[in-house]
């Protein structure tokens, strides 16, 4: 039995945060339907985002937050399609949604419209700027709400450089992994108090959480952004091989630097009486730096990724998006896999961010979106709508 076996989520969200956290919760065992306008979600049409292909068959970009699904399109702006939403709402243990408040206003849809109601319904919600402050109504997207107002954009890139770039969804991800767990531990409380609840994550909240320890060094006095020589410490650094690419050197404790100097053939590093105490090592990062700088690009990645690992020295070399689906380690754990869609469409899935033991990760399914509106029928019929009054309904606008 999965975990969320038994649960009904009725998803009302668009885009990637709303959607990745029912998937997450699909992913579980949860009887996830997302309610879509007739004109569908607008991620649907934006393939061009990831470089993925839109075709009638396979929508890769779209698929990737909204696996496992069951999808209802409604109009409900009008009176027969709220009529459905709310008796969806009746079924439903959670009430998962991504639009701002004031647009849940004007439907009739926050939490205390609806508590009264369905007392024992969770409402989840997913905002940009969070529920207070002058800035709550804002819309908010993980470019600008989480990545720019947080500091991560400016304060991480390098020193002198423009600020990094952006991948789509990082932090509507990580809003995900955590309006997931919060819907979890709110049924938990159910299950004790026989009550619903109200839980909410925003994107500002998220990356705010995040870059905890980003946010208490600048509150302490270090200077954003910093320089390649600016680091923490000289043995928690990224140094450059030969061949152009890249590792991260962690080995933080400064006790294993006189093995560290030995692998990399410097051994009289540390008996230098610049490094050879931690005050003097820490005093004279920057020296330090410079020297494994040269050191490192006397060899390509593959050989001091060889020399480290076999003294067991923490380090990771830096890998590249394209490369990590094919990652034996990420193959051996299930994080993500291949997937042909029936025109011939090839593209890659994540598999979600928790192991269940009860769960065999090899066997999670992989149900795709369709067309918008997929499920509307079986659904309806489900509700109690007849084969005619679901015509009827179609024809009106209501349902698609």
């Amino acid at each position: 039995m999965k975990p969320m076996e038994g649960i009904k989520v009725i998803e009302f969200s668009n885009m990637l945060a709303g959607p990745m956290t029912a998937r997450i919760l699909a992913e579980w065992g949860a009887d996830v339907i997302k309610v879509e306008s007739v004109d569908g979600d607008i991620w649907r049409t934006q393939g061009a985002t990831s470089l993925s292909p839109t075709t009638e068959a396979a929508h890769p970009n779209f698929d990737m937050q909204n696996l496992n699904k069951r999808f209802l399109s409604l109009n409900i702006k009008k009176e027969e399609g709220k009529k459905v939403f709310m008796k969806l709402l009746e079924t439903a243990d959670v009430f998962l949604t991504n639009y701002r408040v004031q647009a849940l206003e004007k439907m009739g849809l926050t939490y205390d419209q609806l508590k009264n109601t369905y007392p024992k319904l969770i409402h989840a919600s997913i905002l940009g700027y969070g529920e207070e402050g002058p800035e709550k109504d804002r819309p908010g997207y993980d470019y600008t709400a989480f990545y720019a107002r947080t500091g991560l954009l400016a304060d991480l890139a390098p020193a002198g450089g423009p600020p990094i770039m952006t991948v789509v969804g990082f932090g509507d991800h990580c809003a995900a992994v955590a309006l997931a767990g919060a819907i979890s531990a709110a049924l938990f409380r159910r299950e004790r108090t026989g009550e619903g609840d109200k839980v909410d994550v925003s994107l500002l909240q998220i990356g705010t959480f995040i870059l905890s320890s980003g946010l208490l060094n600048g509150f302490n006095g270090r200077e954003y952004p910093r320089s390649h020589e600016d680091c923490s410490h000289a043995c928690s650094n990224t140094y450059q091989g030969s061949d152009g690419e890249w590792l991260y050197l962690a080995v933080i404790d400064y006790r294993r630097f006189p093995e560290f100097c030995e692998v990399i053939g410097l051994p009289e590093l540390a008996e230098d009486i610049r490094f050879s105490t931690p005050v003097a090592y820490y005093k004279n990062k920057k020296e330090l730096v410079a020297i494994l700088d040269k050191k490192f690009k006397e060899k390509p990645i593959s050989y001091w990724h060889h020399m480290l690992a076999a003294r067991d020295l923490p380090h990771e070399v830096l890998a590249h998006f394209k490369d990590v689906p094919e990652d034996p380690q990420v193959i051996a754990n299930h994080y993500a896999y291949h997937y042909e869609y029936s025109d011939g469409t090839k593209t890659v899935f994540t598999n979600g961010p928790v192991h269940f033991r009860s769960v065999d990760s090899k066997s999670i399914p992989h149900k795709i979106s369709g067309p918008i509106g997929r499920d509307t029928s079986a659904i309806l019929k489900e509700l109690g709508y007849s084969e005619e009054k679901i015509r009827s309904m179609c024809d009106d606008g209501d349902i698609r």
